[in-house]
């Protein structure tokens, strides 16, 4: 007869079939229960850490004969377990509920879905692609969860250029304005003349 812990019960039960894996309501009740069991996770520590300064904390499973920590006796620290492990279609998520994705290049950038995943730049990408595949990123909607610093300095491009053209703009219409104000004078003398010439005609008809 095989018992299971009540935590890997839950986890049996809470894994989901393929049908059920579309379902929103199905998703949002498994990333509810996510939440609960991490709320419930213990502290893995190393057996002894907390007595030498030499034993690091990271997990390491017990092995020792006596060991009391790997008999699970009452009052030690709890082991690592599978019933521990969350469902596995909330597994591996990102708190926003989507699944991050690695990207090195504004081409694995496109394949992404904004509705299901979220990018994250690789380590190894420099400065210049960083801010290529942040500018791309905008014009797809895609989330990115590490370009803070690069979606400021494209941001900052941005409200430039839409500065250089409002000053564009603006230059352009000081320049209109100042050749509509040098043409008026010349509208008035080109009008002056041609009421000098009616009055010379008229006198010379008058004349005649």
């Amino acid at each position: 007869m095989v018992f299971m812990s009540m935590s890997e019960s839950v986890a049996r039960r809470a894994s989901p079939t393929q049908e059920e894996l579309g379902s929103e309501g199905r998703l949002s009740r498994l990333w509810a229960l996510k939440n609960a069991m991490k709320s419930k996770k213990p502290r893995f520590r190393r057996q002894e850490s907390w007595r030498y300064v030499r034993i690091h904390e990271a997990w390491r499973k017990p092995k020792g004969i006596d060991s009391h920590m790997r008999l699970s006796v009452k009052g030690w620290p709890p082991l690592v377990k599978v019933g521990y492990r969350l469902p596995k279609a909330v597994r591996g998520l990102h708190p926003s509920g989507l699944k991050e994705v690695l990207v090195h290049n504004v081409k694995e950038l496109e394949k992404i879905s904004p509705d299901k995943e979220v990018a994250r730049i690789a380590s190894t990408v420099g400065k210049k692609k960083r801010i290529e595949i942040a500018r791309r990123a905008k014009e797809l909607g895609i989330k990115l969860l590490n370009a803070r610093g690069v979606l400021r300095q494209v941001k900052g491009e941005s409200e430039e250029g839409i500065k250089a053209e409002a000053e564009e703009k603006e230059e352009e219409q000081s320049i209109r304005s100042e050749a509509d104000e040098s043409s008026e004078p010349e509208k008035v003398e080109s009008g002056l003349q041609t009421q000098d010439d009616e009055q010379s005609q008229s006198a010379t008809e008058g004349k005649s």
